[in-house]
């Protein structure tokens, strides 16, 4: 059964603004952009061609550098990983790519742009790429197990990708159909809802954001057992093999923890309601100062996050990366490893 899911909110909002996997809900909502007025200095890149996925692009005849705009590695020794992903509510791209260890793959982003993509990894998978013990957490073309789909607490990268300067004809930005979308990526990677697998991100290019973000010290045995979550006491964070119960496959946020239900592990309060606001921090009601000065920081969730993928959130209005932007044609090479 296909699961519908949420997307993303408003570049420029605030972390706890974006919409997340709360209940399964008919269609779906869209990344919004906004318009950005600054270009951005843009550098060559010069990266070795893999394989494509999905269909040719209609590049440019005036883009000035080389290589893909969106590269997935499997940094497994052993295993392989299956990539899902999805663009603008569609699953547009080939479903549950197979990865063998250390193989690559390139996500054949247009000149034109595109939005709203979310990708991640799965692991633990049959042969074709379903069942899986990481991952398995629902979205467009994704089908989920007997109990259900897994908690929506996977590592992933999110992008809405600009309109490359020189482009003839700027694809349409989806929250305003009679805009183009302009000459700026918007990306991010969090840990406000959990985490699955260790990841790290480079950036190939001109671009003020970090040129690294490294997760890959991501481990599931470092998720939290203990965690005091208000008036549910204490509470182990650790998502559980609905099967083999003995099993760690993922790790949920505070606010995780406290608003998805699946596999009957975690709660179901919506972040606003009192038993989760102070840990989930959505404004209204709750700001910005009381969110940083309330419980979710000294949360052992939040220092375990801290020292293991530093300079990411690890909940609403935290003080890492967040939502950052690039130019359009800025390179992104997103590797996945094995849970550890």
């Amino acid at each position: 059964m296909e699961i519908p899911y949420t997307a993303f909110a408003e570049p420029g909002l605030h972390e706890n603004t974006r919409c997340r996997y709360l209940t399964p809900v008919i269609g779906a909502s869209v990344f919004v952009l906004g318009l950005v007025s600054a270009l951005f200095a843009l550098s060559a890149l010069h990266w070795p061609q893999a394989a494509p996925l999905g269909s040719a692009a209609q590049h440019s005849e005036q883009r000035l550098w080389e290589g893909p705009r969106l590269r997935i590695i499997n940094g497994c020794s052993k295993d392989p990983l299956w990539i899902a992903g999805f663009a603008v509510a569609v699953p547009i791209f080939k479903a549950d790519a197979k990865l063998a260890p250390g193989e690559t793959v390139d996500i054949d982003v247009p000149d034109a742009g595109l939005a709203s993509t979310r990708f991640w990894a799965k692991w633990g998978c049959d042969q074709n790429g379903q069942q899986c013990k990481i991952g398995q957490s629902g979205g467009p073309g994704e089908a989920c197990g007997p109990l259900g789909c897994a908690p929506p607490v996977d590592s992933k990268f999110e992008a809405t990708f600009g309109c490359v300067p020189g482009t003839k004809k700027c694809a349409h930005n989806p929250s305003s159909p009679a805009d183009p979308l302009g000459p700026v990526d918007w990306w991010d990677v969090s840990q406000v809802d959990g985490w699955t697998l260790p990841y790290r991100v480079d950036v190939k290019g001109a671009c003020g954001a970090p040129k690294t973000i490294d997760c890959s010290g991501l481990a599931l045995t470092q998720c939290p057992s203990n965690e005091t979550l208000g008036g549910y006491g204490t509470q182990s964070l650790q998502v559980l093999d609905p099967i083999d119960k003995q099993a760690v496959v993922g790790c949920y946020s505070p606010c995780g923890k406290l608003t998805y239900s699946q596999w009957g592990q975690g709660f179901s309060n919506t972040p606003e309601s009192v038993q989760a606001r102070d840990f989930c921090c959505p404004t209204p009601p709750v700001s910005p100062s009381h969110c940083s000065s309330g419980p979710v920081v000294k949360t052992d969730y939040v220092r375990a996050v801290h020292k293991l993928c530093p300079s990411v959130y690890a909940y609403a209005y935290d003080d890492g990366v967040g939502l950052s932007q690039c130019p359009a044609g800025t390179g992104y090479e997103v590797t996945f490893y094995c849970p550890i």
